[in-house]
């Protein structure tokens, strides 16, 4: 009986062909990791920007006294030279705390379920709330951590910013006119800021288009805390 052989003609793949394959995988896998890394960013921008919308029900709802003790920021503008000088409270959100102005703006924040501390820390500020001399309760009453250098209260939570490329700061601010009328504004930044105020407008305006304001104030944003 004659036994018959085939001839083998697979011979494998060629160093070329190997190369090729190997390219086309790698392209695939950084298309992969980039969509993967921007659909990771819009959740934390979307999370970043839901915060800050509770933040800015929560400054525009409160029951704000008549005196209410805003701050002056003093800003000159480093293109045009103008000098600006606001009165406004704010919250200023950073990737490690979350900094109040004042009292009120502290107050609103304990009222809407933002940040928490004891019910005896809310009735001293409550008490002390018109009063320019500030009442800071002990560090680890709550959220409440420290008391910074310009006098603002220091908190930490989960609200903190998510965003790793959008911003790294935003900020709602609080301007109480003359009438007692009640307006908004709004700041976020990108860069590296190691003193002073300083306006970032391109992610100030994305920030508050986000938050669907029309006619928010872009004002200047403070120093990052450095820990």
């Amino acid at each position: 009986m004659v036994k018959c052989e085939k001839e083998s003609n697979n011979k494998g793949f060629s160093l070329v062909e190997l190369i090729i394959i190997i390219a086309i995988m790698m392209i695939l896998t950084v298309a992969i990791s980039l969509s993967i890394m921007k659909y990771m960013e819009q959740a934390r921008m979307s999370k970043d920007v839901y915060n800050a919308s509770l933040i800015k029900n929560a400054l525009a709802c409160y029951d704000y006294p008549s005196d209410f003790q805003g701050r002056f920021v003093e800003y000159k503008d480093p293109e045009t030279g103008e000098s600006e000088v606001f009165e406004r409270g704010w919250v200023y959100v950073d990737r490690d705390e979350i900094r109040c102005s004042d009292q009120s703006t502290a107050l609103a924040m304990i009222k809407f379920g933002l940040v928490h501390v004891s019910p005896e820390t809310e009735r001293k500020l409550e008490e002390n709330e018109n009063d320019k001399n500030r009442w800071f309760p002990q560090p680890g009453d709550g959220d409440f951590v420290r008391r910074s250098g310009i006098d603002e209260y220091v908190f930490k939570n989960n609200l903190r910013v998510q965003s790793k490329r959008s911003w790294n700061t935003y900020q709602l601010d609080v301007y109480m006119d003359e009438d007692e009328t009640l307006s908004m504004g709004a700041s976020a930044s990108n860069t590296e800021r190691t003193h002073g105020h300083e306006k970032d407008a391109a992610t100030a305006k994305y920030f508050y288009d986000q938050l669907g304001f029309t006619n928010a104030r872009v004002t200047p944003i403070g120093e990052q805390y450095r820990p």
